[in-house]
């Protein structure tokens, strides 16, 4: 065997300083989980920092709406699974505004269908209600019916293309042969619906009338809502949480699952819905909402990349009274006087509220919203343009460390593959 010697000089010292001037802006941190696993980051100059967020969080400004969503884990596994609508509908009456933001779980098929699908059929029903009653007589139920009505129809929609692809009686009486085939021939059809049936999406909205003296929030999860005001000319901005939070930290919706299933121990546990998911409302997430013979019989066996055989049983078994995630939302309705009032609506997903807590600041609901809104009314007349143009990217930075430009160095630029913060998608939206 014949080697091939290959010699190496010594790296000058001037090399040696190149090589530390090139690695001494990259730190390493344990994410405060203790251990020897350490992951990387690069320590960026302030001015860039800015910029790289902007870029990173999609950042975009309308006439009255800011937007930023964000997830810096670039795996593809993990892209970010928040969508949001900023629309604007020529109706009866004048020019509508609806926002909202759909943040999704256990995948994008849901979401995205959610995302395409929600809109257009909240603004069919609201013609329709405009059309059919005089703007004199439009009370403000009515759209609050519009609204709610249109979410659980979507989420019937769902729940209706499993039971007509496989109704419940036909399941029950078939062999698993026969299942076999009736899948694998209708498989594309099967593939699409199994998706949306397994994984699911919040729902957090806002409509405002053309005059801009009503408001209506709906929200089916746990997304925020936080309504800021200022009297005019120049009196303080107070701030109010506008919803509740649908997910098991909120005692009174543990309490109401409870309720609805007695005698089931394992309702809740773990802090999470059968042992298995956060928020208590949703869209999709059918397979918790039908009987249990679904997830055994066709969702264990007939979708890959799910959950483990195991897991999968270990849940369908604590399905005993169906359904255990909820479609109903909470609408809320505001009046509001923009002649009188300066008024701004912040939307946002768990993701935001989560990253806080994640930084050790612990912050009540309402905290939390004062912090947001004395943030956005405070830079809403700024003279300082490197960020005022976006009040939803001033709300992020503040999330992702604020003045700590490590601090926001890490979460810009962490290379760990795995998702080490939840998506996050902000709107910031002024009534004017």
């Amino acid at each position: 065997m014949v080697y091939n010697m290959v010699n190496l000089q010594a790296a000058t010292s001037t090399e040696n300083l190149r090589a530390l001037e090139e690695v001494k802006d990259f730190h390493t941190t344990d994410l405060g989980r203790g251990g020897k696993e350490q992951w990387t980051y690069h320590i960026l100059p302030e001015a860039a920092l800015d910029v790289e967020l902007h870029r990173m969080s999609n950042a975009t400004s309308s006439a009255s709406v800011d937007s930023v969503t964000f997830q810096p884990c670039a795996a593809y596994a993990d892209l970010n699974q928040d969508r949001y609508s900023i629309e604007e509908w020529e109706l009866p009456g004048g020019v509508w505004q609806f926002t909202a933001i759909y943040d999704g779980h256990c995948g994008h098929d849901t979401v995205n269908y959610v995302h395409k699908r929600l809109p257009s059929m909240v603004r069919t029903s609201l013609q329709a209600l405009l059309q059919s009653v005089p703007t004199t007589s439009l009370k403000p139920e009515f759209v609050s019916e519009v609204l709610c009505s249109a979410v659980r129809h979507l989420d019937h929609s769902i729940r209706s293309d499993l039971l007509d692809f496989l109704p419940h009686d036909h399941l029950t009486k078939i062999s698993d042969v026969q299942l076999n085939q009736h899948i694998s021939h209708r498989y594309s059809e099967w593939s699409a619906i199994s998706a949306r049936c397994t994984q699911g999406s919040t729902v957090l909205l806002a409509l405002s009338d053309p005059l801009k003296k009503n408001v209506w929030i709906l929200n089916l999860g746990d997304s925020m809502a936080v309504l800021g005001s200022r009297s005019l000319p120049s009196g303080k901005w107070s701030a109010m949480v506008v919803n509740s939070i649908h997910n098991c930290n909120n005692r009174s919706e543990s309490q109401r699952i409870q309720q609805e299933h007695p005698s089931e121990q394992a309702c809740v546990c773990d802090n999470r819905v059968v042992g298995y998911l956060a928020p208590t409302r949703a869209l999709g997430d059918t397979w918790l909402k039908v009987p249990s013979v679904y997830t055994h019989r066709v969702f264990a066996s007939h979708l890959q990349d799910w959950l483990p055989p195991h897991q999968a049983a270990q849940y369908a078994n604590r399905i005993l009274t169906p359904p255990y995630i909820s479609d109903l939302p909470e609408v809320y309705h505001h009046s509001i006087d923009v002649s009188q009032h300066e008024i701004l609506l912040i939307l946002s997903s768990d993701g935001l509220q989560d990253l806080y807590d994640n930084h050790d600041i612990q912050l009540s609901d309402q905290e939390m919203a004062d912090r947001w809104v004395g943030l956005v009314g405070h830079h809403m007349h700024s003279t300082d343009m490197d960020l005022q143009s976006n009040l939803a990217l001033r709300l992020l930075r503040d999330a992702v460390g604020g003045d700590n430009t490590e601090l926001v160095s890490r979460n810009l630029t962490l290379e760990m593959e795995d998702k080490w913060m939840d998506d996050i998608t902000i709107l910031v939206q002024r009534f004017q």
